[in-house]
């Protein structure tokens, strides 16, 4: 039957092409919402999180933030870069912080910012630094260098001052034991080794803590931790214990200790000489190696048995001291030295710098070449020529006696040739060929 209604009918075929769009639509992906489904969400940006939130600096010890999350780059910026400044643009994810010096408690907010413009706004509280850079180690000998032997004890030293440098007398000092066979001496006969320890500085700002190493512990690092109780602030000091039982009998020893060369004059020190060291005791083999390496030429770095010899030979550089270090086989050191210094006497003045013949009538110089030699002074000697255009063979002579040839081309007049010494200070002569 002859549909009569037109309208009708068109609005039931766009109906038809419109549920058939979407339904392509949604199989090739098309649509605003996720690339696979346009009706899932967009996914959300993730926020700007700076960890710690709020943090306790002090002066000149590095303390850092940490950006878990946000759009990198990120950038920050101190309220206060007076007290602690910051480099703004962040590489990666990490803020490094170092306070500069306080004399008072301080708080500074920093403002961190990513690449969208989401804001975080973080606190460090600054103080001052009453033990920074004031902890020593020491051991109580130094059969194993600066080290800790094994069965030995040495000591731990705090020094606590105020923000003008003063003396803090009665602080307390809190040292705990990190690691390391290692514990803290007390004058308690029930507990003469704990972890733990806290002394109270004496009136020059010192804390002292005794420490003392297991019998016959394994060659490991140690680490004590200081803190100064009323602020927080803590340090920590690294040594080595050191296995020495091989050695208890037999301590490592070097003759000679010390080894001193003088030369004759002021300007030079020793070259060539040769200086023998010979290693006793310990845990054979040991290894030698210097502060200064090219300052020497060593001999058998590594020697094989006790009684053995590393030699030494100077190449004219001065050094006061060269420190050797020798480490045998358990890791337990000992050190000689050499000392290569100049002497008293003074040079004898350097001859009269010359050049032959020091003036040349060349007339018409074309396709010349004139020798000049030269004499005298301190070699070797630089050779110059002026106006540009001749030029000098060789430009540098090695030794008195030795010549340069000029040739040309040689502009019409006077060509200067000068020649430079290389002593202190410099002599200077010079010769003139003149040209038509």
């Amino acid at each position: 039957m002859l549909d009569r209604n037109p309208t009708s009918r068109l609005r039931q075929i766009l109906t038809v092409l419109g549920l058939a769009g979407l339904l392509a639509l949604g199989a090739c992906g098309g649509g605003g919402g996720a690339p696979n489904n346009p009706y899932d969400p967009v996914p959300a940006t993730p926020p700007l999180i700076v960890l710690p939130a709020s943090t306790v600096a002090y002066t000149g010890v590095p303390v850092s933030l940490t950006v878990t999350s946000g759009v990198a780059p990120f950038y920050v910026y101190s309220q206060d870069a007076a007290i602690l400044p910051v480099t703004q643009n962040v590489p990666g994810n990490t803020i490094v912080l170092v306070p500069n010096k306080v004399t008072e408690e301080s708080l500074v907010i920093l403002y961190i910012e990513d690449a969208i413009h989401q804001r975080s706004q973080n606190s460090v509280i600054v103080r001052y630094s009453p033990i920074f850079n004031a902890v020593a180690f020491e051991p109580s000998s130094g059969d194993c260098g600066g080290n800790l032997c094994s069965g030995q004890n040495g000591t731990v030293t705090v020094t606590a001052t105020g923000p003008t440098g003063t003396p803090l007398p009665s602080r307390q000092i809190r040292f705990d034991v990190v690691s390391g066979p290692i514990g803290l001496v007390t004058t308690n006969p029930a507990t003469p080794l704990v972890q733990t320890l806290t002394i109270t500085t004496d009136s020059f700002g010192k804390a002292v803590a005794g420490v003392q190493a297991q019998t016959n512990a394994t060659t490991q690092p140690a680490q004590i931790r200081a803190t100064d109780v009323t602020s927080g602030q803590s340090q920590v000091v690294n040594f080595t214990v050191i296995n020495n039982a091989v050695a208890t009998g037999s301590p490592l020893t070097v003759i000679p200790a010390t080894t001193t060369i003088t030369s004759a004059l002021t300007t030079v020190c020793s070259t060539g000489f040769r200086i023998d060291y010979y290693i006793y005791g310990g845990n054979p083999p040991y290894t030698v190696s210097s502060t200064f390496p090219g300052s020497v030429v060593i001999v058998n770095s590594t020697v094989a048995f006790s009684g053995g010899f590393f030699g030494v030979i100077t190449n004219g550089t001065c050094v006061d001291p060269l420190v050797f270090t020798i480490v045998d086989s358990a890791g337990k050191q000992v050190t000689a030295s050499l000392i290569n210094k100049p002497g008293t006497g003074t040079p004898p003045a350097p001859s009269t710098l010359s050049i032959t013949p020091t003036t040349v009538a060349g007339g018409n110089c074309t396709g010349k070449t004139f020798r000049f030699v030269l004499a005298g002074g301190s070699p070797s000697y630089n050779v110059q020529v002026s106006p540009t255009g001749p030029v000098a063979t060789p430009m540098v002579v090695s030794s008195s006696g030795g010549f340069t040839d000029i040739s040309g081309p040689f502009p019409s007049g006077a060509t200067t040739v000068t020649v430079v010494d290389s002593g202190v200070p410099n002599q200077v002569v010079s010769a003139t060929i003149n040209c038509t």
